[in-house]
């Protein structure tokens, strides 16, 4: 166990629409090492909705443990606001975020605090872990190492997410002090890391795989909708902002790395998004046409193997 076990971790669980799920990602908070926690189930379905019932149905059997606590939001307030409820409702020093269709790894919490606690930067504010992605059959589809420590403003910008929420442990007054989760469509992962770093805090990392995430159908429609177009552009505008901390190269890579992000997003979206692909593949030509070609061939590559796969059924 961790030298320390005075330290209260808050965990919170925001849910919509997922009561299925919810159960699975409690069992798994409760399976903790670490089990000082202060754990908050933030539920964000409308009042008299079915979803809001289930809910409560699940939060019953777990009435004996008294480190739950259940806030029914009054109307739905989204992912990021109904996490910022959660993050004004916590007790701990440091707070956890689990989306109800996730899962931690019995060591997740134990192992982040960890970190924190043997850390002689008074700037840490976050530590994040690998995550396990999972699909049909609870299939490993892929694991997903990004490790960056200090204040990597750069690479989180340029290689995309470097930590979703549920890979998380950050520091409850440095989350405060940039204002918590800002309400935008998407990327909100993303916004509030590029907020820390910008003020000058900083990240580390568990080298392990201590979280799954499940790639649910509903979450991959979002993945490619036209909110994800809307965030995208966001957090572009957000990140331009901080440009002149970087060299002439990483603002050409970030520019690159924008680009074909959206030129991705754009080609599910052909029916209206025709005219903004052709000028983000213009751009990317542009910009490292070397990258770029290559980024076209195992496009087409990609799309060839999954028209395959789907003519034989």
């Amino acid at each position: 166990m961790n030298e320390r076990e005075d330290v209260l971790v808050s965990v919170v669980i925001p849910t919509y629409s997922r009561s299925d799920t919810l159960e699975r990602a409690l069992n798994g908070i409760l399976k903790q090492t670490y089990q000082n926690l202060d754990i908050i189930v933030v539920d964000d379905n409308p009042p008299n909705s079915v979803y809001r019932l289930f809910v409560q149905q699940i939060i019953k059997k777990y009435a004996s443990d008294q480190r739950i606590r259940y806030i029914q939001n009054t109307q739905n307030l989204g992912g990021a606001g109904a996490r910022n409820v959660g993050i004004e409702a916590a007790k701990g020093e440091y707070i956890a975020f689990l989306d109800d269709d996730d899962e931690y790894y019995p060591e997740k919490i134990e192992k982040q605090l960890k970190v924190f606690l043997n850390s002689d930067s008074d700037k840490l504010a976050l530590v994040y872990c690998d995550v396990e992605h999972r699909g049909i059959n609870d299939r490993v589809d892929c694991v997903v190492k990004k490790h960056y420590r200090g204040n990597c403003l750069y690479k989180a910008i340029e290689d995309d997410c470097l930590a979703s929420t549920s890979m998380w442990l950050v520091k409850k007054s440095l989350l405060e002090t940039v204002g918590n989760f800002s309400i935008v469509p998407c990327k909100q992962d993303s916004t509030v890391i590029l907020k820390l770093l910008e003020k000058g805090y900083e990240v580390d990392f568990v080298p392990e795989v201590l979280c799954i995430y499940h790639n649910v159908k509903d979450r991959m429609r979002i993945s490619f909708g036209p909110r994800k177009i809307e965030g995208e552009l966001m957090f572009y505008n957000a990140c331009c902002k901080v440009y002149d901390r970087m060299t002439p190269k990483q603002i050409r890579h970030i520019e690159y790395s924008f680009s074909k992000r959206l030129y991705i997003l754009y080609s599910y979206r052909r029916q209206d998004g025709m005219e903004n692909l052709i000028a983000e593949k213009k751009k990317m030509w542009k910009l490292r046409p070397a990258a770029t070609m290559v980024f076209l061939l195992r496009r087409r590559l990609h799309i060839w193997k999954y028209k395959k796969r789907k003519k034989r059924g």
